[in-house]
């Protein structure tokens, strides 16, 4: 036992070294150093307060690294083979992703291979794993390249309290889909920050009560970036990109990230999300005041921000732009989108609307109980820029006889727009198209404004990231 007020002991470890068995021999507090070089099949459920601190080139992996192959025409097996994690429903795939549900992956010189259905579709680039025979069989050579598969379906978790994770890069576990390589949902005031979680198949960090998720790099993983439920949380200053290479099927879920059944008091704020296969920003199913502010959301597959069957959400002084390419149609694949939630205030943001595909910012009610209809909403101070003439602004409804209600129970106002055309139909409101002026005579768009002519697009990349030792 540490003797009260004494300074909580620093243990160092060196790849190969057991860490869970570290943490089991060693108090409360404790603080370990993962010393350089790659600490493979690890997963640790750590004490309260423990400190897992990465030296330079501290890298947490859950893969093995296969080294013996037989050759076998145009083929290369790797026997025994064991593992095969939780398996989710096929249903989620995407098509052309016929095994995205099975959390093991292979990757040859850090690139995920494309894991298909059967040893006959085997080529280069993609893989089969024969749970049967034990045995993957790849379609390149591996000669003289670094050949891995994903094994141990978790890096961190479990209940301890005020467990901080930072400086180190964690990345191939086969984490199954909807769960995390780190998982701080039930562990309440956990600190991520200064990390690089990459190449996990399934999410990469799941947040919870008062978790800090801080100054990250969440890189490519398979279904989304970053997950959470709970109250009090942070995810700041990250940089949330190129999420979903698993093929799960995006209009069910995955991309940057999603927050789920939040009781209050959470922040997304200040990152970067970008490039997401599906939403950038996500939150969904009864999640209660949840602050999305300052964040920079470009180039994502489906709505760069959605806020879904929630309440009194504040979506603020945001840059959302050239979101919606892989989008359904009608009002989907906005800027910002309001899918069957109540009272959110979407103000303060640059909303770019690219030429050729999305919408701009849209509220859409349909038959959702208890969340319909969709009212109380409020889009305001914006400025918006719509480089396409078919994208939307308004609110809409899919429920017989429900389109009065829903206009008449949200506002536009204040806002300020850059069009081509005056006459260009962008709003649509009261189950109607709408220009500018048919807008106004509905009684919208009140002390709004706007500019014909478009302003030159200005790249988008994302600002230096800031590291911290801070806990905030």
């Amino acid at each position: 036992m540490t003797a009260a007020g004494a300074e909580p002991p620093t243990v160092s470890l060196r790849p190969g070294a057991g860490i869970q068995a570290a943490v089991d021999r060693h108090p409360p507090g404790t603080r370990f150093r993962l010393e350089p070089g790659v600490h493979r099949l690890q997963s640790i459920v750590p004490k309260d307060r423990n400190r897992f601190e990465g030296a330079p080139g501290a890298v947490l992996s859950g893969a093995r690294r296969l080294t013996a192959f037989v050759h076998r025409g145009s083929v290369w097996i790797a026997r025994g083979q064991t593992q095969e994690g939780r398996v989710n429903a096929a249903e989620f795939c995407r098509s052309g992703f016929p095994r995205c549900a099975r959390p093991e992956d292979l990757f040859i010189d850090d690139a995920p291979m494309l894991h298909v259905g059967s040893r006959s579709a085997v080529g280069p680039g993609r893989w089969f794993f024969d749970y049967d025979a034990d045995e993957i069989v790849i379609g390149d050579d591996p000669t003289g390249r670094t050949v891995e598969t994903s094994v141990t379906p978790r890096a961190f978790g479990g209940t301890a309290s005020g467990v901080v994770i930072q400086s180190l890069t964690i990345e191939k576990y086969a984490a199954p889909i909807q769960a995390a390589a780190v998982d701080a949902e039930f562990g309440p005031g956990w600190t991520v920050r200064n990390t690089t979680l990459r190449l996990n198949h399934g999410v990469g960090v799941n947040a919870g009560n008062g978790s800090r998720i801080l100054g990250n790099r969440i890189l490519d993983n398979g279904h989304a970036g970053f997950s959470g439920s709970g109250t009090d949380f942070l995810i700041a200053g990250n940089e949330i990109a190129r999420n979903g290479y698993a093929g799960v099927d995006f209009h069910w879920e995955g991309g940057g990230g999603k927050i789920t059944e939040s009781g209050g008091g959470g922040f997304i704020r200040g990152n970067c999300v970008h490039d997401n296969v599906g939403a950038g920003i996500w939150a969904d199913i009864d999640v209660h005041r949840l602050v999305i502010e300052d964040n920079l959301v470009f180039g994502n597959a489906d709505n760069g921000i959605t806020y879904e069957i929630s309440y009194d959400g504040v979506i603020r002084n945001n840059r959302v732009a050239d979101n919606g390419q892989r989008g359904q149609g009608w009002f989907w694949g906005a800027q910002i989108l309001i899918s069957s939630a109540r009272g959110v205030k979407v103000y303060g943001n640059d909303i770019d609307v690219p030429g050729g595909y999305g919408n701009a910012v849209t509220v859409v009610s349909q038959d959702r109980v208890p969340y319909t209809p969709a009212v109380g909403n409020e889009i305001f101070d914006n400025r918006v820029v719509i480089r396409n003439a078919n994208a939307r602004v308004g609110a809409v409804t899919d429920v017989d006889a429900d389109n009065a209600v829903i206009a008449a129970g949200n506002r536009l106002y204040g806002n300020r727009y850059h069009l081509a055309d005056l006459g260009e139909r962008v709003w649509f409101w009261n189950d109607a198209e709408a220009d500018w002026n048919a807008i106004r005579a509905q009684g919208q768009e009140t002390g709004s404004v706007v500019h014909t002519g478009i302003p030159q697009k200005t790249p988008l990349t994302c600002p230096p990231m800031v590291q911290t030792d801070e806990v905030r």
